[in-house]
């Protein structure tokens, strides 16, 4: 099951707003910021906290059920690069301050990586295979990716594209770990992982990981 089930479903009064707004020639994506839609964003932004169980699409990390700063709503198919998918429901989800502020920096720095195997598309895409990175509304989180005490491990070629996409290990290389717990269940899980693993990279970085595990403890 992926971790959305249902996308957020527009009022005729949004969906008429937005066409209205995004629909003229000198529509920018910034203009997703407007004063004029924030009622809009709000909304969308309640439902899929819900929906998301009050979790970041991207990290899993909670997310505020009050203040939307750590509480964005995000585009998972950049709108500055396809702003025909700006009001698209399954492209819509909500992810954390920290996971928005670096997708955002990659947005201004015109640097974001494609999350789609086809970098040149008019129809949104309606399966998991179409997408580079864990997709909310296709995928489930742990097919792709193992979480333990901070440390992120990737299960699949996408789970290691999300990795990267959102520097999902931030924390181990900014401020590291002291003294984590690791329960021996937890150890023999990413021992599973890297022995069930067949792609030989990944194999390399798991057993990267899991050795920075054994040091810690």
């Amino acid at each position: 099951m992926p971790d959305i089930s249902k996308p957020y479903v527009f009022s005729e009064d949004f969906e008429r707003r937005l066409k209205d707004k995004f629909s003229k020639s000198e529509a920018k994506h910034t203009n997703w910021q407007d004063e004029d839609i924030t009622d809009i964003r709000s909304s969308i932004r309640e439902y899929y906290r819900t929906e998301q169980k009050a979790q970041c699409a991207y990290c899993r990390q909670t997310i505020s059920l009050t203040s939307a700063s750590n509480c964005q709503v995000e585009h998972i198919v950049p709108k500055s690069k396809y702003i025909h998918f700006i009001a698209e429901p399954k492209n819509l989800c909500v992810i954390c301050a920290d996971c928005n502020e670096i997708k955002r920096s990659q947005e201004i720095l015109n640097d974001v990586p494609d999350v789609t195997n086809n970098t040149r598309i008019r129809r949104y895409p309606r399966t998991s295979g179409a997408f580079k990175i864990v997709h909310p509304h296709f995928d489930n989180y742990s097919e792709h990716l193992l979480i333990i005490n901070g440390f992120y491990f990737d299960k699949s070629t996408k789970g290691g594209y999300t990795i990267v996409f959102c520097n999902l290990n931030r924390k181990l290389h900014k401020l590291g770990y002291e003294n984590p717990e690791f329960s021996d269940i937890e150890l023999m899980e990413v021992m599973q992982t890297y022995i069930s693993e067949t792609d030989a990279l990944r194999k390399i970085h798991i057993l990267r990981r899991f050795r920075e595990m054994l040091i810690l403890i």
